[in-house]
């Protein structure tokens, strides 16, 4: 299972639709303001901070899949030009809210950015996909529910190296989407707020070869954390970008 070879997951069949999903700017919550420049800057992240989101070198891509909580094998385009457009060039965006909103909201505001000042119009397809169903190991979880109360914190120890806090089994599916290039649900029954460290390093290869960073996940996650992800397939909703143009002035 090479992740970094190619994309994990293919397009099988489209059984279905759903309406429009980018609507006029006005019909959402919009930034306060917001500033979108193009940049050769590497990057390619989003951050959020009360009130503010920061993207640093990033792609369309990547601003469209945090704007809209999906990992890459969701997102698609319909046409090759829209397509080149979500990965050829990077950004650089300050965006504020004027005062402390939910992440939720900004997600929205983010959305609302999109379609002002990318032109982006998408829909929602029902499409069949790789998946992974995450479970507990027979011999169980290796991890306690976390003793501190708060929201979910993820701490980045290094490349390969992640520190959960407070996390739920659901919220740490999400993030293994993005790992394994495919949606993955939580199927543990696991009901509380968990924290654990997940290390990928132990388990890269020796002779130099370029890492199989799904292999490694799923050795790590049954390894580390008595957790295990079983492959299936089964109706994913993708976001189906229809239009993108360069961006309006500031």
């Amino acid at each position: 299972m090479n992740l970094s070879a190619c994309a994990l997951v293919s397009v099988l069949v489209v059984t279905g639709a759903r309406t429009m999903v980018a609507q006029p700017a006005a019909a959402g919550p919009v930034f306060e303001a917001a500033s979108v420049k193009l940049t050769e800057g590497a990057g390619n992240a989003v951050e959020v901070t009360p009130g503010r989101v920061t993207a640093r070198g990033a792609t369309l891509a990547t601003c469209i899949m945090w704007a809209y909580s999906i990992p890459r094998s969701q997102l698609a385009a319909l046409e090759n030009g829209v397509s080149g457009l979500l990965d050829s060039q990077r950004y650089d965006i300050a965006a504020t809210a004027g005062a402390a909103v939910p992440e939720d909201q900004l997600r929205l505001m983010l959305r609302s950015l999109l379609v002002s000042r990318f032109n982006m119009s998408a829909h929602w397809e029902t499409r069949q996909l790789q998946t992974f169903a995450l479970g507990v190991t027979d011999n169980g979880p290796k991890f306690r529910v976390s003793k501190d109360e708060g929201q979910s914190v993820e701490r980045l120890h290094s490349r390969l190296t992640r520190e959960y806090l407070r996390t739920t089994m659901g919220t740490f599916a999400e993030k293994l989407s993005d790992a394994m290039q495919a949606p993955v649900r939580d199927e543990t029954a696991l009901t509380g707020n968990y924290d654990f460290t997940l290390d990928l390093t132990p388990f890269l290869p020796q002779t130099g070869d370029r890492p199989d960073i799904g292999g490694m996940m799923l050795t790590a996650l049954r390894e580390q954390l008595g957790l295990r992800l079983v492959p299936r397939r089964g109706p994913v909703e993708v976001l189906v970008i229809d239009r993108l143009t360069a961006p309006s002035p500031n």
